[in-house]
Parts: C-alpha cells; structure tokens; sequence
C-alpha cells in the first residue's frame, strides 16, 4: 500500500509532497489544512481525517509552529485498509515540520498507533456512560444515514475529544469505522465538514439552537439524553453497556462473527452475556433469538454461559420476548447442557421460595427456566404458589408482572396451586381479591371452581344490597348452605365494612336462615345492625327480637343488652333469654354511649 506525505505550512502551495499526488487532490486538502489556533497561546493541535471529491481520503495531524502552524497529512486511497486512522492520535510517526531533505516518501501504513492509556478510557468512560448509548446510536446514523445530523464534541482537552472519536470508530463495523470522518478541534465548528467535530467550550455557543443539523455532546454541562429506544437503538444501548463493563475486546470479537447484520444486537448481546456483563431484557431477548438460530457461531463455554445467564432472573425483570426467545434457546440445546444448567439452577430454586424477602417475579422466572429445562419442579411448586398468591393479594399490580403472567399460563400445574390459595385468602379477604381482578388482568377460566375468588372476579354489582349478594351467591356456583363461608365472602363484598341496614338485615335472617348465618360467622353483622341502627326505626325492635331467639347464645353480653332492650319495644319477653344477657340489661344498656362502645368493639367488621 502506497500511501503519499504532505506537509503545508500555511504558504502559498505545499511545502513538501510525495511525487506523484494529483493537482485536483491537493487543491481539496489545501483549505481542509488550515489551522487557526484559540485565543491565549494555547495549542489543542488536531487530528482530522477528512473526505475528498474523489471518494479518497486525507488524514491530517495539524499544530501551532513557531507564529504559524505546520500540518502532516497522509493521503488514504480508496481501497485503503488497516488500523483505525483515529488511532494515529498521539503517535510518533508525524513529523512537527516540513523534512529538509526533499520530497518525503511514501508511506506504507499510516503512522504506528500512539500510546493507549487504558485506565485513562477508563475513566473517561466512566464520567460521560450516561452519554454513550445516545452518543452511539447517532454515530450509527452518520455511518448509515444519509444527511444525518453531525456530532459536535465540546471538551477542553483534544484528547478528550479523540476519545469520543475513539469509541465511535471502535464500535462501529471496522469498514464503516475506517470512513467515519472527524476531527478532534476547530474554531470553526459550523464550517467544518467531518462529521464528528471536536470544540472547546469557549467556541461552543454558535451550535446552540442547532435542531436537525447537528447534536451537541457536552458532559460538562446540562443532563445527559434519554438512552434511545426502537430496534435500531438497541444495538447502540448494548455497546454502551458493553463499554461501561470495561469489555470494549468484545467489538472485535462480534466482527470474526461471519454474516451478522452490521448493528444487529444479537451478536454483541450474546458475547457480552457470556462474558458477565449485565444487560436489560431486550437485549437478553436479542442475544437468545441470535444464538438459537446460530449454536456454531459460539463455542461450548460461551452458549453454556449465555444459557446459564438466560435462565437465572436478575436486573430488569423479563418481558414476554425475552421468555419465548430464552425457551426456543433451551429447546435447541443438547440433552447433556439442559441436564447440567437445571442441576447448577436446583440450589437457587429450592431457596427461592423460602426467601421472605424475595419478589414474586424472579421465582416465576425460576420456575418458568426449570420448565423448559426438564428440571423436576414438583416439590418447590406448593411452597412456590403460596409466595406468589400472598403477593397476588397484597400488592396485585406489582406483582402481576411479565413473569408471573408468564408462569401462570405456562406451567398449570403451578395455575391450579396458586389459585387454590388465592381462594383461601379471598375468604379471608375478600375486598383483596377483588382489587386483584378491578386492577389487574387476571382472569379465571371457565372451569375453575373457585367461589370465593368468582365472588371476587365479579365484585360488588350495584343496585339493591340483597338482590345483589344473591347475584354473587350464584356467580360463585357454590350453595351457602354446602358452603357457608361463601355468604360470608359475599356479604363482605356488597356491605364492604358498611353495616346493613335493620330491613335488609331482617331479609338476610329471613331468606337465608339463621343456622347458615351461625356457621358462616356472619350473625355479628346482623346484630350490629340491630344495635347500631337508630333506637326509634321501626324495624329495629322486631329485628332486636329475631336476633335474640336465634342467637342469644353467640351474642356477646353488652350486645345482648342492648339488642334485649330494643327488643321490648316489640312486646318481647325475656323468657328464653340468658340470664347473663338479663343481668346486662339495665337503664344505660340503649343509651348512645353504650351504642358507641359497642360500635368501637365490633366496628372491625365480621368475625373470623
């Protein structure tokens, strides 16, 4: 390779330039030459590599000389190939003036690499990461985008500035890297025609307002961009993620990979799992889909690790590609590879559902990852479901997540266990499980027996409080007199910490009977309505008087009394009547004060 010298000064014409570079070539590099050093003696020097008309390329080094400047530039053929021209920042090989012994030779390679301070990337990494997936994705638009916006780098220091360049070329596929034209300064940066132009600060209040024709990085100042989104973003947000892991060999290592789509995520995505470096769902989702169509582009340690990784939940909870992308993975593994990933995973699963502080969608992403692994689930399944009904009820849209909607409709065994125990809890609470279908998308199937939890499904239908518990008795498909807790359920459900009123408490008594009501525990709610209701209401004293007949032995003495005064009002006698209910009575038992205290001690609601 072939690769011509000049050097320019700033004079008329070229100091000095290999024999052989045509006149139309140095007309186009003469003004890309020109160099105009800031204010105050200070000297940034520049590094450029620029396009010309032919379709070749100038890569320049340009610096302060005396009172003017000097610039070295190699002229890049087309077909030129080899190291990253933006590595030539910092290195040996350019000369600070024009040589003294004639017209310079040609080059064979452009000048060697200049140091590489790694812990310095390092650092500069750190302090602009949440720049980089931004910073990438318009990157990947310059190289592929016709008329895409330029990137306008604004730092202090050039060599700040090279580092942007740095990680634009590095991640980019390397043809695509080798084009990307920049330059690390000008004072010009409206006029400059790179497409990634380095700016002090002090020159940087001419891009303000730049809208569509280009976009301004400056760490310094202002919050960093919203990371992009869309498909064609991710690829940007997972080299982003690979660089902040301080694993940029992986670039390299995505480009041996023959026939991969230039910013396709997969690739990346899959080497950067294997090699520990966390990633979010959609990414994960990316790496799976990739590496289940092409097993022979990984060898035997990295698809083992990219699975281990894929069926262990962590970080960003699992969407629903990432799930099927992850089970079509496992399903074109080999049987000895699923035997050994669900025996590593058995510990973790067999502890998931004993930790009390552990959330509901990493252990559906457990059980979900033992699934398609083959693995024997049968024992940590009752354990399971009874943590993820308790989170179900306690906090339903938390908990109802990408992972448990996923669980639940793919594993029934694991369904039918969950369900049963929600149906428990519901009868313990059933306003619970009725947020969980009025805030949520769980359903029940046709053929699910579940009464209390089809109780709860329908929720509290408006219009007349009897008629409508009659409606819930039917949805739940369950007789109260087989079931008695049924009524209970529904009676919580249309009163909902209310209390009847005297009438509809005399219907309840009248259509249902009193031994369901004893067995269903639902009798105090009846004598509340007694004993709450004002004295003088005309259903109050017959009420009183059913209540004492059917359940003087249940009612709590103070209860009693009152309900036995009020009573009287209906011609009752007290004979039949407990002794201790009789001994209770007295002139204060109706007044409001005794009421208040008894509201105070069985305003909680139903017992049980």
């Amino acid at each position: 390779m072939s690769l011509p010298q000049l050097h320019y000064d700033g004079g008329p014409g070229f100091a000095a330039v290999t024999p052989g570079v045509s006149e139309a070539v140095l007309r186009a590099a003469e003004p890309l030459l020109a160099y105009e050093p800031p204010p105050g003696g200070a000297d940034p020097g520049a590094l450029s590599l620029s396009l010309l008309p032919d379709g070749s390329r100038l890569l320049a080094r340009t610096a302060a000389a005396g009172s003017g400047f000097h610039a070295h530039a190699v002229h890049l053929p087309g077909e030129a190939r080899g190291a990253l021209p933006v590595t030539a920042w910092g290195s040996a090989g350019w000369r600070e003036r024009t040589p003294a012994d004639g017209p310079p030779p040609a080059l064979e390679r452009i000048p060697a690499p200049g140091p590489y301070d790694r812990a310095a990337m390092a650092e500069f990494v750190a302090a602009r990461g949440p720049w980089l997936a931004a910073f990438f994705d318009d990157v990947r638009r310059i190289a592929e985008e016709p008329g895409a916006p330029r990137v306008m780098l604004v730092e202090a220091d050039g060599a700040d500035a090279a580092r942007w360049i740095m990680l634009a070329c590095g991640v980019l596929p390397h043809a695509r890297g080798q084009w990307l034209t920049f330059t690390t300064y000008t004072r010009r940066p409206l006029s400059a025609p790179q497409q990634l132009v380095g700016v002090l600060p002090r020159d940087a209040g001419v891009l303000a307002g730049g809208g569509r024709r280009h976009r301004v990085y400056e760490a310094a100042r202002g919050p960093a961009p919203e990371p992009p989104r869309g498909p064609a973003a991710l690829w940007a947000r997972t080299a982003a993620a690979v660089w902040r892991a301080g694993r940029p060999e992986l670039f390299a290592e995505v480009r041996r990979i023959p026939g991969q789509q230039p910013y396709g995520a997969g690739p990346l995505a899959a080497l950067a799992l294997a090699a520990g470096v966390p990633l979010g769902s959609a990414a994960r989702a990316a790496a799976a889909e990739w590496a289940a169509g092409h097993r022979d582009a990984l060898d035997g340690v990295r698809l083992h690790a990219l699975a281990g990784v894929l069926v262990r939940p962590g970080g960003e909870p699992r969407g629903a590609a990432e799930a099927a992308a992850s089970e079509r993975l496992l399903a074109s593994l080999d049987a000895g590879t699923r035997s050994a990933l669900a025996a590593e995973l058995r510990p973790e699963l067999l502890a998931a559902p004993a930790d009390p502080g552990g959330e509901p969608a990493p252990l559906a992403a457990l059980l979900l990852s033992a699934a398609a692994l083959g693995a024997d689930t049968a024992g940590v399944l009752p354990q399971a479901a009874r943590r993820l009904a308790w989170a179900l009820l306690a906090d339903p849209e938390e908990a109802y997540g990408e992972e448990v909607r996923a669980a639940l409709a793919e594993l029934p065994a694991l369904r039918a266990l969950v369900l049963d125990r929600l149906d428990a809890l519901a009868a313990g609470d059933p306003p619970a499980g009725a947020r969980l279908f009025a805030r949520t998308g769980f359903r029940l199937g046709a053929a699910e027996a579940l009464p209390h939890l089809r109780m709860c499904a329908r929720g509290r239908p408006d219009g007349d409080r009897v008629v409508a518990l009659d409606a819930l008795l039917r949805e739940a498909g369950a007789s109260p007199y087989a079931e008695p807790l049924v009524l209970r359920t529904g009676m919580r459900l249309v009163w909902d910490g209310r209390v009847p009123t005297p009438v509809e408490a005399r219907l309840l008594l009248a259509t249902t009977g009193a031994p369901v009501h004893r067995r269903a525990g639902t009798w105090d709610l009846l004598a509340r309505a007694a004993a709450e209701a004002p004295a003088a209401g005309p259903e109050v004293p017959e009420l009183a008087a059913e209540l004492l007949r059917h359940f003087a032995e249940e009612l709590p003495a103070e209860v009693g009394a009152v309900l036995l005064e009020r009573a009287e009002g209906a011609g009752a006698g007290r004979s039949g009547i407990p002794e201790r209910l009789s001994d209770a009575a007295g002139p204060e038992a109706g007044r409001p004060g005794v009421v208040a205290r008894l509201r105070e001690r069985f305003g909680g609601g139903l017992r049980g």
